[in-house]
């Protein structure tokens, strides 16, 4: 993705970081109908917007399929809840297993989703100026870590598209595991060769050194704000504190509506910077 000049890369890391943190929390922190459903398609969106449209292919690829699995796995083992839709030999299928196990989809591909997203925003430049102050070790252990999973996503699509250029036809197993050795290949010698970078650049060393000090924006503290509201409304909210188990009652995620909002606020935040942005920069052009 292209985020270089986009108005939420210029955003504070620590208010990215924090956003990511908020977003995964609320996301995993009970299975809820409607914060599932928010998180995968606001992620998914997002992705659209800032240009990712490979990296959403690719990354579909892996949620569908393990989300399915999950769903699968919930309706086999899964028993609880009162309202009984079929039975499967002695074994009951009842709505709530059935919602639940749909609903655990979602917040795992929301979560997968958001993560690659901010993987384009957070580079490793950014991690470790953020946590060099505390620990500089840790910080360079940070900036990998978040750096790795969309690297490894693109190296394994360029490893896919050139096994289809050379029109070598192998069977389907020998081809994954060629695949995979070729991409476990790339990602020592990758950590290898960023270690020797991170090295030279005086990662490590001791002392105090010339730091960039970012500007603390409206859209920072803004950001902050909704987060902390947010989070605080899965604890205290009634909507947010509804269960599934044992009878799903529709009424109880409708009874106070209004407390949605700070929550879409949040999940679609890169939306609505993207769509001000674009129509900021129309009514420039318009001028000229």
């Amino acid at each position: 993705m292209k985020t270089d000049r986009s108005f939420f890369y210029r955003l504070q890391t620590a208010t990215l970081l924090f956003l990511l943190l908020a977003v995964s929390l609320i996301t995993m922190l009970r299975v809820h109908p409607v914060v599932s459903l928010l998180s995968a398609c606001s992620g998914a969106l997002s992705l659209l917007l800032y240009g990712g449209k490979r990296e959403l292919r690719a990354l579909l690829r892996f949620c569908l399929p393990v989300g399915l699995l999950l769903v699968l796995f919930n309706l086999v083992f899964n028993r609880n809840g009162v309202t009984v839709l079929f039975y499967i030999g002695d074994a009951a299928v009842t709505l709530e297993s059935v919602l639940y196990a749909l609903f655990t989809g979602f917040a795992f591909c929301g979560a997968v989703l958001w993560f690659s997203f901010f993987c384009a925003f957070l580079d490793s430049d950014r991690i470790y100026r953020l946590f060099a102050r505390f620990s500089k070790g840790l910080a360079v252990i940070f900036s990998l870590s978040m750096a790795l999973v969309p690297k490894i996503l693109q190296k394994y699509e360029e490893i896919k598209l050139e096994e289809r250029a050379s029109g070598d036809k192998k069977h389907r197993f020998t081809q994954n595991i060629l695949q995979l050795s070729a991409l476990f290949s790339w990602v020592l010698e990758d950590s290898f060769e960023t270690a020797v970078s991170m090295k030279a650049r005086g990662a490590l060393l001791k002392g105090k050194r010339q730091k960039v000090r970012q500007k603390i924006s409206f859209a920072d503290i803004l950001l902050w704000i909704l987060c902390v509201a947010c989070v605080a409304l899965m604890f205290f909210s009634p909507p947010m504190l509804a269960e599934i188990y044992p009878k799903f009652r529709q009424e109880a995620y409708l009874q106070s509506s209004v407390s949605y909002l700070p929550l879409f606020l949040l999940y679609f935040s890169p939306v609505i910077f993207k769509i001000w942005e674009v129509t900021k920069w129309k009514f420039i052009a318009r001028k000229i």
